[in-house]
């Protein structure tokens, strides 16, 4: 089975870019950080996140209030990582067990598409691997643009997530034009995975 890893820089168009091939035959497109939000609502991920945190990440049906927990969890580098402590081995076990099942099903590839697919050694499931990179001012005008980000958080968050990874065989795609243009490259890796595809 094909797992293609995509990672990439913040703005760079990573999802989009795993979107494209996704629609181009490669398979589900796995985002990490959605299975991170469903994950929320799991009784012992909730639990361990009210034991860390308090009962003010709850709203008042007793669930995750998302808003309320990153206000706590980003405090500072020691609450992050707490949080990543409880997420992190649950996000990876969903992750393995939706590979798993997929594989199952006889489907042919699946694409993980994670911010931090290094940091959270999520590239040891995938047999391909691809990095999304643009120029940091194209990316901080797209975070603006299209997020409705602030000017100084998109410049705090340009560098928070994985860097280019001293991997052999890493496909790296730049995206500092239009959509239009990451369409063409998609094509043309898409045909080189379908070629080389296990």
């Amino acid at each position: 089975m094909l797992i293609i890893g995509i990672s990439g820089q913040t703005g760079a168009g990573k999802s989009t870019f795993a979107d494209l091939l996704s629609q181009r035959g490669l398979g589900e497109n796995l985002e990490v950080d959605a299975i991170g939000h469903e994950l929320l609502v799991d009784e012992a991920v909730r639990a361990a996140l009210v034991e860390i945190f308090g009962s003010e990440i709850l709203d008042e049906a007793g669930e995750i209030c998302r808003r309320s927990l990153g206000r706590k969890a980003f405090v500072n580098n020691e609450a992050t990582l707490a949080l990543n402590s409880v997420m992190h081995p649950a996000m990876k076990k969903m992750v393995a067990d939706r590979v798993k099942s997929a594989e199952n099903t006889g489907l042919k590839s699946i694409i993980i598409n994670a911010a931090l697919l290094f940091s959270m050694r999520l590239h040891s499931l995938c047999n391909r691997l691809i990095y999304v990179q643009a120029d940091p001012e194209i990316r901080l005008r797209r975070l603006v643009n299209y997020r409705s980000w602030s000017e100084e958080s998109a410049r705090e968050r340009l560098f928070a997530q994985d860097k280019l990874p001293s991997l052999p065989g890493v496909i790296i795609v730049n995206n500092d034009g239009d959509e239009a243009a990451l369409a063409s490259v998609a094509d043309m890796v898409a045909r080189q995975l379908k070629g080389n595809g296990n």
